[in-house]
């Protein structure tokens, strides 16, 4: 195991804990806080560069946002300018698309919960995602194609041929919406394209209010 995911796996053990315990109550928690975001610019596109920010990412949640990301809270306000870049999706939307008909235009969208998997087997993922854990598997957007279905066993998400398609729309959620917005950061440095990549801020708890549909979660098969 990496030094990244080392570090990352601490933290995502204490976060999926307390995901387990909520789970079933979807509950709300009040809470508040006056850290700001890491401020990571999404533009270097190599390995190194991309692991580094990762290990950026754990050190800035570990520091200043574990609570956020610990908690059920479902909206977070305080982005930074570089987070102000990627583009948010919502309920409506995601719930009108992945009931479509295959067939259509709605097949471009590529969900993917970045959540540890004792959570999914937990609580069930959104119908069509694909898991990604993001604190396991940090390094996973800088996969070649290849490398990427050898480790998970699904092609990597929207690559076609070898190459990252603009015509995907790459969608990242978590619980609250914190893991989401920093995969999506990871995903845009590694080479997705910035105007394809959103980010579901509301995440699994959002879903969950709005009486969104769930699948049994039974592992990357």
């Amino acid at each position: 195991m990496s030094a990244i995911q080392s570090s990352v796996a601490s933290l995502a053990r204490r976060g999926a804990s307390s995901s387990l315990r909520t789970a079933s109550r979807h509950s709300i928690v009040s809470s508040s806080s006056s850290s700001s975001r890491s401020r990571l610019l999404c533009t270097a596109v190599s390995p190194a560069a991309g692991l580094n920010a990762a290990n950026s990412i754990t050190k800035s949640l570990n520091n200043n946002n574990y609570k956020l990301w610990n908690s059920p809270l479902r909206q977070y306000r305080n982005y930074s300018s570089q987070d102000d870049q990627l583009k948010q999706i919502g309920f409506e939307d995601i719930n009108t698309r992945v009931t479509a008909d295959p067939s259509s235009s709605a097949s471009n969208l590529i969900l993917i919960d970045v959540r540890e998997p004792a959570e999914l087997s937990s609580t069930g993922i959104i119908p069509g995602a694909v898991s990604v854990p993001l604190a396991s598997q940090p390094d996973a957007y800088f996969l070649s194609p290849d490398e990427f279905e050898t480790r998970f066993g699904f092609p990597k998400p929207g690559s076609e041929q070898g190459i990252i398609s603009k015509k995907k729309e790459i969608v990242f959620y978590c619980k609250a919406g914190v893991r989401a917005r920093a995969a999506a950061q990871l995903a845009v440095q590694s080479g997705y394209d910035a105007a394809s990549v959103r980010v579901y801020d509301g995440s699994w708890l959002d879903w969950m209010d709005k009486g969104g549909k769930v699948d049994k979660w039974e592992g990357n098969e």
